[in-house]
């Protein structure tokens, strides 16, 4: 990538801008065409650096619930164990961390908690591990968005309402949602997205705003392939207090999460996630942020493979 790709995937990330014709005013901020814009963003998603441009659904306006797991097993049959996991087509994220006795991590998400815990049971009673299961409680953030100046992820401020509508209530038609996950890389990229809801396209983009304010959908923004930008290493960071709202203010933190403990197995109740280019990186951020306790988990291989990771978290949603 020259300099310019960097600023553009930069602008795509923190200001896309909601208008007619995004890449037009986006060009205009940085010295390039329209066209040279979008020709820029084709190659960088033929490469595989950009996934998409768009805003995915939290999965509590879809009325499901979410779990991140740590399972314990023997190194011997990681492999295996994660292949099982894998099958399910809702698990989002899987890792294999330096932890003990949890070492495998993953989220997965049902339409209510007894479908979740049977689902992880059967699992782990077929391979025999101990396990935790910790729900979603609270969301404070999702808000994976890398920083290609300082090599570290950077989320943008905010807080995420705490109980978003159900989609059902909204009277808006579900392939609106598919149009604006991911926009064509077009001059006029709304437009599909404002003729299935019937209105022009700053009428579309009307909404689609509001929808991000109820936090129905994310915000919109350029989502990329982290370790293709070279940003291969990310922390599991646990706190021992609820503190997910200081966690939520750290710039560089991505998920935060607010979750049950299990007394005796489990004792930390907020998570967040922090990645970068280098391991050094991540601990000098959050080393002295936390005084009441923590523990950073990194990750030692992506079990689930980032592609496909990126494909389920778009049609389950984060």
């Amino acid at each position: 990538m020259d300099s310019k790709d960097v600023e553009l995937l930069m602008m795509a990330q923190y200001e896309f801008p909601l208008v007619d014709r995004p890449f037009q005013e986006m060009g205009r901020a940085l010295g390039l065409s329209e066209d040279e814009v979008i020709d820029r963003l084709r190659r960088l998603a033929e490469v595989g650096v950009l996934r998409r441009i768009g805003s995915v659904m939290n999965y509590r306006a879809r009325g499901l619930e979410a779990a991140l797991v740590g399972f314990s097993v023997p190194e011997d049959r990681v492999d295996a164990v994660a292949a099982d996991i894998n099958r399910d087509p809702m698990v989002t994220h899987n890792y294999l961390r330096d932890y003990r006795p949890y070492n495998v991590w993953f989220v997965t998400k049902a339409k209510t908690a007894d479908e979740l815990e049977e689902k992880v049971r059967s699992i782990a009673e077929r391979w025999g591990v101990d396990y935790v299961i910790l729900y979603s409680l609270r969301t404070y953030k999702l808000d994976v968005r890398f920083d290609l100046y300082e090599g570290i992820s950077r989320s943008k401020s905010g807080i995420l309402p705490e109980n978003p509508p159900p989609i059902e209530n909204l009277g808006i038609p579900k392939e609106f949602y598919s149009k604006v996950r991911s926009i064509p890389l077009v001059a006029e990229p709304f437009r599909e997205a404002a003729k299935v809801l019937g209105k022009s396209v700053g009428e579309a983009l009307d909404v689609l705003r509001s929808l991000i304010d109820m936090g129905v959908l994310r915000d919109f923004h350029a989502s990329l392939d982290g370790e293709a930008l070279g940003f291969k290493e990310n922390a599991m960071v646990v706190l021992r207090k609820p503190d997910c709202e200081e966690a939520a203010r750290l710039r560089e933190s991505t998920h935060v999460v607010l979750r049950n403990t299990v007394p005796g197995k489990w004792e930390y109740p907020c998570y967040f996630m922090v990645h970068a280019r280098a391991r050094k990186t991540i601990m000098e951020r959050v080393a002295g942020r936390f005084a009441d306790g923590y523990a950073m988990l990194f990750s030692v291989r992506d079990l689930l493979g980032g592609r496909a990771m990126a494909k389920r978290i778009e049609s389950v949603s984060d």
